[in-house]
């Protein structure tokens, strides 16, 4: 519909509730990177957007933006991904609207993470968790209501901003903070306010009255010949290991692969030994004392072969202990997620590893969305080779120990159960990719 506006929505608002506040409006899932040239193509004068994917495919560049602006277009945004990209490209002419872009345009707000939702796509892109910012907005109505007070208020969001945003429920927020809620009013009180919906209906409907005023915008024509200057595929591009995702959401994803999958095991010497990551070493110092006392049983173990602690000093003979040392500190890693997300981050671009790791992260994450939307399903003998791939790289020598372990994590056993349906997921389409014929679809 070239002469309806397009609007990028998914999991901020419901696809009723926009149809309400902009009638006629075309709208599409969130937005990915070349769907707005793509749409301008075809005649489109006039975008809204909403929400925009960020980890699982490319995300819409600000010089996609700028080149469809510079082409006579009109591009609005709001909420999530349209307030992220308005706060970047206000100056060259895309406009924002809400609480979020002005927060972000301030610099108020710095994150990504501050948006960022894990949704269904085979739910009308549902969201799954809560935004941050949702958090911090509700927890401040609950303040100003008197159903919580500050100290509990200041809880509440530590416990948010702790958490990777794929975990980020209500519910596991306040679990995390420690609050009392047993008739769950609470919670329910916090999820009737959503900053970001309100944004939405507020960006919505702001296009509404400016159609009504100016029908002749969405008639704006391209300024240029059938094929536009398309700057983001022509101008020369550094490498981008990221594939156009957002950084500090692939730390978090990037960490989390890796403790779940064992790959942290390459890693936590040089993290732990060197000088590198000495902001998480304070942490587990300080909430984790025998994973502490065992950090230096570890750098004793990196001495050179044979060397063995102060006998009078009571530690652990090195080789004997660097299991058990590795074992406590990942379990420390674990609770203090983000913090060894930065230091994994940092001493991946130090030793030159950080493109390699990336791209095996992505190539898993792509095997996995592969088989999902094949509807390939897990057999016994996925599931078993996912489990020996797993055991091998944490070094455990059955599920049984692997069980046993991850329930003493503040992880849980859940995530390494889905982490190994999903190495198994991967596992299923890389086989049909390169033997399509040998099994079945399913």
């Amino acid at each position: 519909m070239p002469d309806a506006p397009v609007v990028y929505i998914g999991p901020t608002i419901s696809r009723r509730d926009a149809e309400a506040a902009l009638a006629g409006g075309d709208f599409r899932p969130p937005v990915a990177r070349g769907d707005l040239y793509a749409a301008r193509q075809h005649g489109s004068s006039v975008f809204v957007i909403i929400d925009g994917v960020f980890s699982q495919q490319e995300a819409v560049s600000p010089r996609e933006i700028v080149d469809v602006l510079r082409d006579g277009a009109v591009v609005i945004g709001a909420s999530s991904m349209g307030a992220l990209r308005a706060a970047e490209c206000w100056p060259l002419g895309m406009r924002g609207m809400g609480a979020i872009y002005r927060l972000f345009r301030r610099s108020a707000l710095g994150s990504d993470d501050e948006v960022a939702v894990l949704m269904d796509p085979d739910d009308g892109h549902r969201a799954l968790t809560v935004a941050l910012i949702n958090v911090r907005h509700a927890v401040s109505m609950a303040v100003r209501a008197g159903r919580v007070d500050r100290a509990t208020a200041d809880r509440i969001i530590r416990a948010a901003v702790d958490l990777y945003y794929a975990d980020r429920t209500w519910s596991a927020i306040l679990g995390r903070a420690r609050v009392s809620d047993p008739h769950g009013h609470i919670q329910a009180f916090l999820a009737t306010h959503d900053l970001k919906r309100d944004d939405a209906l507020r960006a919505l409907r702001g296009t509404a009255r400016r159609i009504a005023a100016d029908p002749g915008v969405l008639a704006r024509r391209r300024l240029g010949p059938a094929s536009f200057a398309r700057t983001e595929i022509h101008r020369e591009r550094a490498h981008d290991a990221l594939g156009g995702a957002e950084p500090r959401l692939m730390k978090r994803a990037l960490a989390r692969w890796q403790l779940l999958g064992g790959r942290y095991v390459d890693h936590l010497l040089p993290i732990v030994v060197a000088r590198r990551g000495e902001e998480l070493c304070r942490r587990i110092e300080m909430a984790a004392p025998r994973a502490a006392l065992l950090l230096g049983a570890l750098r004793l173990g990196a001495a050179p072969s044979g060397a063995q602690a102060d006998p009078g000093s009571g530690a652990l003979v090195a080789p004997t202990a660097l299991r058990i040392a590795m074992m406590e500190i990942w379990m420390a890693f674990i609770a203090a997620e983000a913090e060894f997300a930065e230091a994994l981050w940092d001493e991946l671009t130090i030793s030159g590893g950080l493109d390699a790791e990336l791209f095996r992260w992505r190539a898993f994450r792509e095997a996995e969305l592969d088989a999902r939307r094949r509807g390939l399903t897990i057999r016994p003998r996925d599931r078993q080779l996912a489990s020996t791939a797993m055991l091998a790289a944490h070094g455990f020598a059955g599920w049984l120990d692997l069980r046993q372990a991850a329930e003493k994590t503040a992880y849980g056993l859940g995530p390494f159960v889905e982490h190994r349906d999903r190495i198994a997921l991967s596992l299923r389409s890389r086989e049909r990719m390169f033997n399509p014929r040998s099994h079945s679809d399913r």
